[in-house]
């Protein structure tokens, strides 16, 4: 093959190269399988953010610690009686829902619930009327 012909070839061949690299990097992936149209099941997240009780999942260590957290709000005068909702999640976290009078209140149940031993952090979805 004569030196005058590789050189044109040389161009040619580039550009088929480019052709190629730009083809493959057009996204997708073979036999039309994007992101958009995988069969991926999907997990239920009705149910994502809310507490489980004892019968679905719940240790049995932290419905003793919301346990000794519902005492304690109860042995508080300022608190009891106010229908506050105690629920106990594993590594010591626990929620506390339900109607409180006032700010005041509020911060009570929280601090209460704090000092409970085997408590280590309060999440607060109280609410005032």
């Amino acid at each position: 093959m004569p030196h005058a012909a590789k050189l044109r070839l040389a161009p040619t061949s580039l550009a088929l190269a480019a052709c190629a690299l730009l083809a493959a990097c057009s996204g997708g992936t073979p036999w039309g399988a994007t992101p958009q149209n995988l069969p991926v099941t999907l997990p239920d997240l009705s149910r994502a953010g809310q507490v489980v009780d004892g019968a679905s999942g719940s240790t049995a260590g932290a419905l003793r610690v919301a346990e000794r957290v519902h005492q304690a709000l109860e042995a508080d005068p300022q608190l009891a009686g106010q229908g506050l909702s105690v629920e106990g999640l594993e590594g010591g976290l626990i929620v506390l829902g339900g109607p409180v009078r006032g700010t005041g209140d509020r911060q009570r149940a929280i601090d209460t619930a704090r000092r409970v031993p085997g408590v280590s952090q309060v999440v607060d979805r109280m609410r005032t009327p």
